[in-house]
């Protein structure tokens, strides 16, 4: 799971959606996506489901941060 969905242990905040959490992101979702893809292909779904959830906080996370970034813009 990514720290970005925990609180920082020093100032209690939520970590922020610079760039190198991004990227970091992007970069635990490629992984996921691999890992997704070998267990379909196994025939293993025991714990495909907990990845495909982990995935998807992952893209909505991002999407939010992207609305927000968007609005911040515009306005």
């Amino acid at each position: 799971m990514s720290k970005i969905f925990l609180a920082d242990p020093q100032t209690g905040n939520n970590y922020p959606g610079d760039e190198q959490t991004v990227t970091n992101l992007l970069r635990e979702n490629a992984a996921l996506i691999r890992t997704i893809k070998e267990l379909q292909n196994e025939g293993n779904d025991e714990n495909l489901f907990d990845y495909m959830k982990q995935l998807h906080r992952n893209i909505l996370w991002l999407s939010l941060l992207a609305d927000e970034t968007s609005t911040k813009t515009t306005n």
